[in-house]
């Protein structure tokens, strides 16, 4: 026991000495200087971000520990740690939730993908916790490969544990995000030896569809409600590949025009297509789901049109996109022979993609 505890200490005193704190003062960080100020606050040294991220300067972060104290109270919005950020604005990235103290989704990891939040895709990654009312809460993240594990406070059991970073970044920035006003103090990172990433096994089910075609990006009206098919489009595919889960991000392969904005954000589609091929007409059966919103033909002809927009249909609805298929499916009357699925699918802002399986 004794040599036990000999270890322990000889290892916390290593990681000490190798921690590097980020001095919150101008010269350390990079982001917009309208957005960030320094000063006191509780005898610490403060930064305070008005939204967005800010990024500590010149760090080249692959796995270690990153911590920060934020301060919290009921009136203070999304705030966390953005880490392995590249040059397109595509990083990792766990949150806090403060106003949203004891729910299931007070705690979310989400891969921001060119400065967007695609949170929608992945409530597989969300936690609850409760948090105090007011003063400093205490983030520690653990990076390892493609793993990440958020500590809150003295906490010894992580509050989240995220076993598949999807953005597949293997170093990058790292920085703070939120998205209103707060403040930050006490951050430092502490650079451990490089782990490989963990193979995830792709998910094993009848019918899940894995690779799409997918076209360029276009940006259209918000108000736009109907959608024609795209004849006199001249469309570019590419072949893509849905993540492990069977989930098509759009984010990976297509920048919006706008994003980072939430609500401003530009309302961008892009045009995905499936060819099908029947031995016999007959009915088929296409589980799926979306977000935002989704215009599907067959054949050219429009079958159906979805909205899933964060908060239509009410202010607690999320627009969660749904992995299990427990709610949505379209009938397809395919022909024989070859058949055209054609969907448009677009997005504002929280996310852009499809999962589906044909039955």
């Amino acid at each position: 026991m004794h040599k036990f505890l000999l270890t322990t200490l000889f290892i916390v005193s290593q990681l000490a000495a190798l921690a590097q704190s980020i001095p919150m003062r101008p010269g350390h960080w990079s982001g917009d200087s309208l957005k960030t100020s320094f000063h006191e606050m509780d005898g610490r040294e403060v930064l305070t971000l008005k939204r967005g991220t800010v990024w500590a300067k010149d760090v080249l972060f692959e796995d270690g520990i990153i911590e920060v104290d934020i301060s919290v109270s009921p009136k203070k919005s999304l705030t966390g740690i953005s880490f392995r950020g590249d040059q397109d604005e595509t990083c990792e990235n766990i949150y806090v939730r403060v106003p949203l103290s004891g729910r299931d989704d007070a705690i979310q990891y989400a891969p921001f993908f060119h400065n967007e939040d695609y949170w929608q895709l992945y409530p597989e990654h969300q936690a609850k916790y409760v948090y105090p009312e007011t003063g400093w809460v205490h983030m520690k993240i653990i990076v390892k490969g493609n793993t990440a594990r958020l500590f809150i406070n003295s906490d010894t059991m992580p509050s989240l544990v995220v076993n598949n970073l999807r953005t597949q970044n293997r170093t990058g920035k790292i920085g703070l995000w939120c998205l209103s006003e707060q403040s930050f103090s006490n951050f430092s990172y502490t650079p451990l030896p490089a782990s490989p990433f963990t193979a995830v096994p792709a998910r094993e089910e009848t019918g899940l569809v894995t690779t799409y075609q997918l076209s360029q990006a276009f940006t259209i009206d918000k108000k736009k409600k109907t959608l024609a098919y795209p004849t006199d489009q001249p469309l570019r595919w590419d072949m893509v590949a849905a993540e492990e889960d069977g989930l098509l991000n759009i984010g990976k392969y297509r920048f919006k025009k706008t994003s980072g904005t939430f609500e401003q954000n530009s309302n961008d589609l892009v045009w995905i297509k499936m060819d099908l091929t029947s031995a016999a007409a007959l009915t088929k059966k296409m589980s799926l789901d979306f977000t935002n919103r989704i215009w599907v033909f067959l054949n050219g002809q429009i079958l159906y049109h979805g909205d899933h927009s964060y908060r239509l249909k009410g202010s607690f609805y999320k627009g969660l996109i749904d992995k299990t298929f427990i709610a949505d499916a379209l009938f397809l009357p395919l022909q024989k022979g070859k058949n055209e699925l054609m969907i448009g699918l677009s997005s504002v802002a929280n996310g852009w993609g499809l999962i589906s399986k044909l039955e």
